[in-house]
């Protein structure tokens, strides 16, 4: 069972980390311009802020955030 739980936390690091580089990457490259890499990442910060205010509003005492 511990070994599915380490691959899913691997797998949310490596989306997580790739959700910020590959956006970084593309831009450096100039594949895309500054308001595609602008508007990448305030998704990512949407998403975030959505993960945050739904653990905090489920009422689950499992999570500790706030």
């Amino acid at each position: 069972w511990s070994s599915w739980v380490n691959f899913t936390k691997f797998l949310t690091g490596a989306s997580t980390v790739g959700g910020i580089a590959i956006p970084s990457i593309l831009k450096h490259a100039g594949v895309i311009g500054w308001g595609a890499f602008a508007m990448e990442l305030s998704s990512y910060f949407v998403f975030g802020m959505a993960i945050i205010c739904y653990l905090w509003m489920s009422g689950d005492d499992d999570y500790s955030i706030l």
